[in-house]
């Protein structure tokens, strides 16, 4: 089985994690911590970095630090893995959905004042599957109506914007180091700002509540309803070693998504995910959609049974249980149809070119039988 994704490391991980270990430095404290946060601050070009034990939780605390919750409303894209929206509520804000575009995948832009009332406070823009939302315009409409902009830069990290890097252009953006994420620590997550205001709270209710002051006796006082949202300094060793070797993980992913192209462009029933003149695109994962519809599924049990292990485009935000009553799926046309007829295939930084030729031969057979 070609598995969908397997992280990237290399030996320095391995090597950072064994001097946490013989330091006995392994929880949330530790030089690790600080040197990834730094780093990572400094590979963005932005003042401050909270490393978090997740990007779900990272977001949950960019949402609190915009002092956001009851009463209050956050756009967010429709398309999007379920954790941006879920945050939204769990602060106690209300959720308003956006549809997507469909050549972005991303927040449709021209759909967001609409949805903008009084008691709006922020836009959740999410750089989909490693393309920028069209951020210029979202930007003007922030500026316009006094709104906050998050970014949600999980699977474009090191992407850019008309040359800026994704996660710096909003208010605040979160980043993630799940195991199938560009750089990985296993689990964990970051945010990124400017804001010397914003850090400070995030540090805050990152850890419980407590006072950052150096006085041994006051930093145990706790000034604020906080979480235990911290990463480890093993965590944090593991992503260390990552950013260390970033530009070359860019690099092969780079040439992955050439050559995913080249062979995947002979197979006329699908379309390959295309990138904006104004982005320049992080490859996550290969993404394409069928021109067929209902062939989606079919496709994917196919490439299983042949060794091949396709996993299906996230479902609408919409549709999840706890949200389907609160929307009308009317207004999310272009989300259900990229989702009902959307994959993503095998991409391990790994891969070979004698796997990718595989696969997309396997697809070409499948479309030799469906037609």
């Amino acid at each position: 089985m070609i598995p969908i994704y397997i992280p990237y490391l290399n030996k320095k991980a391995k090597k950072y994690v064994s001097k946490c270990i013989e330091t006995n430095w392994i929880s949330s404290q530790g030089a690790y911590i600080h040197k990834f946060e730094k780093a990572l601050a400094k590979y963005h070009k932005v003042k401050y970095c909270i490393a978090t034990s997740s990007c779900t939780t990272a977001l949950h605390l960019a949402i609190k630090s915009l002092n956001i919750g009851k009463g209050d409303e956050v756009i967010c894209p429709d398309l999007t893995f379920l954790a941006p929206a879920n945050m939204i509520v769990q602060s106690g804000a209300k959720l308003k959905l956006v549809d997507i575009n469909s050549e972005t995948l991303a927040i449709d832009h021209k759909q967001i004042e609409k949805k903008i009332t009084k008691k709006t406070k922020a836009i959740m823009v999410v750089h989909q599957f490693g393309h920028s939302a069209d951020m210029d315009p979202i930007m003007k409409i922030a500026r316009k109506y006094n709104l906050k902009v998050i970014e949600d830069n999980a699977e474009s990290i090191g992407g850019k914007y008309k040359g800026e890097k994704l996660g710096t252009i909003g208010d605040v953006a979160t980043l993630s180091f799940y195991a199938n994420k560009i750089i990985t620590s296993g689990e964990g997550g970051a945010i990124l700002t400017n804001s010397k205001k914003i850090a400070e709270k995030c540090y805050v209710l990152r850890d419980h509540g407590m006072s950052r002051t150096s006085n041994p006796i006051k930093r145990y006082m706790h000034i604020d309803l906080g979480f235990n949202y911290r990463m480890t300094n093993m965590q944090a060793a593991v992503g260390f070693s990552q950013l260390e070797i970033i530009n070359k993980v860019l690099k092969k992913r780079n040439t992955q998504m050439l050559l995913y192209k080249k062979y995947l462009s002979q197979i006329g029933e699908i379309k390959v995910r295309s990138f904006k003149n104004w982005c320049s695109p992080v490859h996550w994962m290969t993404t394409l959609t069928i021109n067929k519809k209902n062939l989606r599924n079919k496709l994917i049990y196919f490439l299983f049974k042949e060794g091949v292990d396709a996993r299906p485009v996230i479902n609408p935000v919409h549709q999840a249980l706890h949200f389907k009553k609160y929307f009308n799926k009317k207004e999310f046309k272009n989300s259900i149809n990229i989702s009902k007829n959307s994959l993503h295939l095998p991409s391990s930084t790994y891969l070979k070119e004698s796997e990718i030729k595989f696969i997309c031969n396997k697809i070409k057979l499948f479309f030799s039988k469906n037609n």
